[in-house]
């Protein structure tokens, strides 16, 4: 598969699925330890400060350098100069055997037991698979 447009699209939609399944999931547990979560703005907080969330920071700023990438190659796209790298890096830290520090653990508890978390999961590996040996279109 040549990584297109139409690639890019799919993987920020997929990771954005996938970053709000885990953050679906990651609410859940947490809250079944701390106590409901009664706004928008308290999830926030948690989200950007609390060690519950602190795994999940990592595919969050996986994120924002990917949508910073988009908006870099807006007007060049094609050019794909980062984007193998991001891949990669997206790749090993969603590995069956993922060996990140901060990240892998509380990664695959939920995609083992979260279904919706699980199904992002495969939606996303299929699409870093589809890339893999890809050249830049």
């Amino acid at each position: 598969m040549k990584i297109t447009a139409q690639f890019v699209d799919e993987m920020r939609s997929s990771l954005l699925d996938l970053h709000k399944a885990l953050l679906d999931a990651q609410r859940i547990r947490y809250e079944r330890d701390h106590g409901r979560i009664s706004t928008s703005n308290e999830f926030l907080g948690l989200v950007l400060e609390h060690p519950s969330f602190a795994w999940l920071r990592t595919l969050s700023a996986l994120i924002a350098r990917f949508d910073e990438w988009i908006e870099e190659q807006a007007e060049q796209f094609p050019s794909a100069d980062d984007l193998p790298g991001m891949i990669d890096a997206l790749r090993s830290l969603v590995e069956a055997d993922g060996k990140h520090e901060v990240f892998s653990k509380p990664y695959w508890d939920i995609v083992n037991d979260t279904p919706a978390a699980l199904i992002e999961h495969v939606k996303l590996w299929r699409l870093l698979e589809s890339a893999r040996g890809s050249p830049p279109a």
